[in-house]
C-alpha cells in the first residue's frame, strides 16, 4: 500500500521540471517565512535551511521533506518550551547557519548518495538514520534539561553541571531512544522499509546520540569565563576571550553534531548492507 507522501511524490513527478522547481521554491519560501516569524531560525539559519531543504525536496520528494520538517519543527518547538532552563553557555533556541548545517548536511549527503551509489535503498536508510540521530540528540539535550537528577559524564559517570556536553541523564537517554524509534516509524510510513531497516535506523540514531555525548565529553572544546563558570563559547558577552580548559579548539558543539550525524549514517549504511 502506497503512503500518502508516495502518492504526492508520483503526482509531483508528473509535472514538468520547471513547474516542480517552482513548487519546491514556493514551499521552501513559505516555510522559511514561518520559521523566521516564529523565531525558530536566525537569518543565516533560514538561508541554510532553504539550501538543504531544496536538496532534500528535489531528491527525496515529499517523503524526504516531511521527515526533515518533522525534525526541524519538533526540535524548535521543544527548544522553545524549555528555553527558560539555564544552559552552560550554549546557543539559544533559534538555530543559526552552523546548527542547521551540522544537523542537516549528513542527511542531505545521504540523499545525494542514493542517486549516485549502486545501493540507493541503503543510502535512504542512512538518510533516515542521520535524521534519527539529529532528532535523538536534540530531544536528549532539550528534554534531559528537565531531569530532576543531575547529569553524569558518559565517560566517568561523575556528576557534571546541567547542560554541559558529555553529560547524560536517564530521561535524556530514554528520550533519544524513543525519538529514534519515532523517526524510524516515520520513515516506514513515508518511504516504506523492511523491519530490519526499521531497527537499523532506530539503533543507529540512538548510538549516534550516545556518540555525540562521548565526543562532547572527550574532544569538544570547553572554556571558563571570568567568573570561573564552564561555557562552550569562545568569547564572553563583552567580546573577551574565555580560557580554554579542555578539548580541541575547532571541535565545537556544531562540529560534534556534524560528526555524530555522519557516524550514525555510516553505521546504518554498513548495517543495511549486511
Amino acid at each position: 500500500m502506497r503512503s500518502w507522501t508516495g502518492i504526492l511524490d508520483e503526482y509531483l513527478l508528473s509535472f514538468p521540471l520547471y513547474l516542480r522547481l517552482l513548487i519546491i521554491a514556493a514551499f521552501l519560501i513559505i516555510m522559511a517565512v514561518i520559521a523566521r516569524r516564529r523565531r525558530f531560525l536566525t537569518l543565516s539559519g533560514t538561508v541554510m535551511s532553504m539550501v538543504i531543504g531544496a536538496v532534500v525536496f528535489y531528491i527525496g520528494g515529499v517523503s524526504g521533506i516531511v521527515m526533515l520538517l518533522f525534525f526541524f519543527l519538533s526540535g524548535s518547538v521543544v527548544g522553545k518550551l524549555v528555553r527558560g532552563v539555564d544552559r552552560i553557555g550554549k546557543k539559544g533556541s533559534e538555530r543559526d547557519m552552523m546548527q542547521v548545517a551540522a544537523n542537516g548536511l549528513p542527511a542531505a549527503l545521504m540523499l545525494i548518495l542514493s542517486r549516485i551509489s549502486p545501493f540507493p535503498i541503503t543510502a535512504l536508510v542512512a538518510f533516515a538514520a542521520a535524521i534519527a540521530e539529529a532528532e535523538a540528540d536534540t530531544m536528549a539535550s532539550e528534554i534531559g534539561m528537565l531531569s530532576h537528577k543531575d547529569p553524569v559524564s558518559i565517560i566517568t559517570f561523575t556528576k557534571v553541571p546541567k547542560g554541559l556536553s558529555g553529560g547524560v541523564t536517564v530521561l535524556g537517554t530514554a528520550s533519544a531512544a524513543l525519538s529514534s524509534f519515532l523517526i524510524a516509524f516515520l520513515f516506514m510510513g513515508t518511504f516504506g522499509c523492511l523491519w530490519k531497516d526499521f531497527f537499523i535506523i532506530a539503533a543507529s540514531g540512538t548510538l549516534g546520540a550516545l556518540f555525540d555525548s562521548f565526543l562532547g565529553a572527550t574532544l569538544q572544546v570547553h572554556y571558563r569565563d571570568r567568573t570561573g563558570a564552564l561555557t562552550e563559547k569562545e568569547k564572553d558577552e563583552d567580546g573577551n576571550d574565555n580560557t580554554r580548559v579542555r578539548g580541541i579548539r575547532w571541535i565545537d558543539n556544531d562540529m560534534v553534531n556534524l560528526l555524530s550525524g555522519l557516524f550514525s549514517s555510516s553505521v546504518a549504511f554498513a548495517l543495511s548492507l549486511i
